[in-house]
């Protein structure tokens, strides 16, 4: 089984008897990212009034931003992808000692490699920042450099952050693993804030306190998860065994892995490449349409498929490949129902919502330059969830070499599209030039998510692709109907008390009453029609009116 997939039959459309728990889970998790989110939101929104999208504002997020790009590069991939199904395959094998022994080797060897990895970056960092800004003058990348010098010690603390969330989620303790980002938020917060009080008497002293916050953040995420380990039975110690037979099963996994996150690293080094030929400010419009992009798909797709991946794991381990399907099927169906109809109000409400930056140093012009950008964007996140839902459905499958095979075709896709279109040479504006970066993401995710599905198929038999079709229909439906409702409370406001006129408080009134409407219409119409893919959410809404006593188990 573990060598080769087995053809069976069509998944059934029953749900499956872990699926109330799974529900209760992604519920956990949705609650704690919610409030990441609102911190997240809130450290934006300090960062739009500290720096705004300027030029310094582009350094800060290459600079952030590549930490976390070679760290997946690295190990990142291999840890994210590998960990949990060889983690759970070995704790079965040899039981709760074997389990700590895995995940202690494991943990020591990334201390040490991602350790030197971080050093050598220090000394690294000009050439390093230059794969960032390859088409752009490299005299004005001076803070970028300075930042990443600091934030280079962040590529250690992603590794051990990343082991000690997968021990957890392996635990199915995912309280820590999605409430850690919440402390990250507040410290980051707190530096743009200093930033912004020190920037005009000593901005030498206002640029260090920023550099030392970021890294301080991560290493609070990965800290505050420790203590959890003990109470789930986790003991960890300083252990080092390159004979482990453990490591050859994760680097089958792994390598491929790491390959996907190389050809990752490749596409987002030529899109910040090609928006700072479109705009000095290229990267920080991604950036910040980036923050709205993800909301949906963190909150909403990271708990399913964070939850889903645990299950799937272990269905595999145990041989059980009719449930494995019903997995794939489930899960891609549940993503698809959310995902539709958020990527409509994406493009709905990108105005209002990047208004919502609007303070300080961000400007009317940024408001322009990152609505059109996300609404574009938008078209990708479906596909997008989809994706990441898979990446870890072929890892459970031992298949990660066929993923990485993928992905390189869709990276090729992706880089070519956002060359030929994303450059001057074609497109003169340079609003089109960042929409046409923007759709090369959508133009990834249907090369991804079409060839996965089509190997699937071809290896596994029947998969209930026409049940995946038929709930991609019906949220298409209901997401334009809750659209279209939106788009004409927003008219009217628009034309009475709430015109978009850089206002932040006539935007937020425009989102909360749109919002509610879309929402009401999409949902509400799904859950009083029945469709299969509500009943978790009728669920999760059932479980709620239960605990605040209005009505009855």
């Amino acid at each position: 089984m573990r060598n080769s997939i087995r053809r069976e039959g069509a998944p059934s459309d029953e749900p499956s008897a872990a699926s109330v728990n799974i529900g209760g889970a992604a519920a956990l998790i949705s609650f704690f990212v919610i409030i990441s989110r609102i911190t997240g939101f809130l450290r934006t929104w300090a960062m739009a009034f500290a720096l705004g999208s300027t030029m310094l504002a582009s350094s800060y997020q290459v600079a952030n931003n590549l930490p976390e790009m070679l760290y997946e590069m690295v190990i990142g991939g291999m840890l994210v992808t590998a960990f949990l199904p060889v983690y759970v395959s070995v704790k079965e094998r040899l039981g709760e000692k074997g389990g700590n022994d895995y995940a202690s080797n494991l943990l020591s060897i990334t201390f040490v490699v991602l350790g030197i990895v971080a050093l050598v970056c220090t000394f690294l960092a000009p050439q390093l920042i230059y794969t960032q800004s390859f088409l752009n003058d490299q005299s004005t990348m001076g803070d970028a450099i300075f930042f990443f010098r600091f934030f280079s010690m962040q590529i250690l603390f992603y590794g051990l952050s990343s082991i000690v969330s997968g021990l957890l989620n392996a635990s199915r303790d995912y309280l820590w693993s999605s409430a850690a980002p919440i402390f990250n938020n507040v410290i980051v917060t707190t530096t743009f804030v200093l930033y912004a009080f020190f920037a005009q008497s000593d901005p030498e002293a206002a640029k260090l306190i920023i550099a030392i916050g970021n890294p301080l953040g991560i290493f609070v995420q990965m800290a505050i998860q420790i203590p959890a380990l003990r109470r789930n039975g986790i003991r960890i110690r300083p252990h080092i065994d390159l004979k482990d037979p453990a490591l050859i099963e994760t680097l089958s996994i792994g390598v491929p892995a790491t390959i996907v996150m190389v050809m990752g690293l490749a596409i987002v080094s030529v899109k910040n490449a090609a928006s700072y030929n479109a705009f000095d400010n290229g990267p920080s419009i991604i950036a910040y349409a980036r923050l709205w992009y993800t909301l949906p798909y963190s909150f909403l797709t990271v708990p399913i498929t964070t939850a889903m991946f645990t299950e799937i794991a272990e269905m595999f381990s145990h041989d059980d490949l009719e449930g494995f399907k019903r997995g794939i099927v489930s899960g891609t169906s549940q993503i698809i129902f959310f995902m539709v109809p958020f990527a409509m109000y994406l493009a709905v409400f990108a105005a209002p919502l990047v208004t919502l930056y609007h303070i300080g140093a961000f400007s009317s012009e940024n408001i322009l330059q990152i609505s059109s950008y996300l609404a574009f964007l938008a078209l990708a996140l479906p596909l997008y969830g989809v994706s990441t839902y898979l990446q870890k459905a072929f890892s459970a499958l031992r298949r990660m070499g066929v993923y990485a095979a993928i992905m390189a075709a869709s990276a090729v896709a992706s880089i070519a599209f956002t060359l030929l279109f994303g450059s001057s040479a074609l497109i003169a504006d340079p609003i089109m030039r960042m929409a046409a970066i923007a759709l090369a993401e959508t133009v990834q995710y249907v090369v991804i998510d079409i060839a996965c599905f089509v190997y699937l198929k071809s290896t596994m038999g029947s998969i209930g692709i026409r049940s995946m079709l038929g709930a991609t229909a019906r949220s298409l439906v209901f997401g334009a109907l809750g659209s279209a409702a939106a788009l004409g409370v927003m008219s009217v406001l628009e034309s009475t008390v709430a015109p978009l006129d850089g206002s932040i408080p006539h935007a937020l009134v425009v989102i909360a009453a749109g919002g509610i409407v879309a929402l009401a219409v999409t949902f509400g119409g799904a859950l009083a029609l029945k469709v299969p893919e509500s009943a978790m959410l009728s669920g999760l809404i059932n479980r709620l009116l239960c605990r605040i006593g209005l009505a009855r188990p």
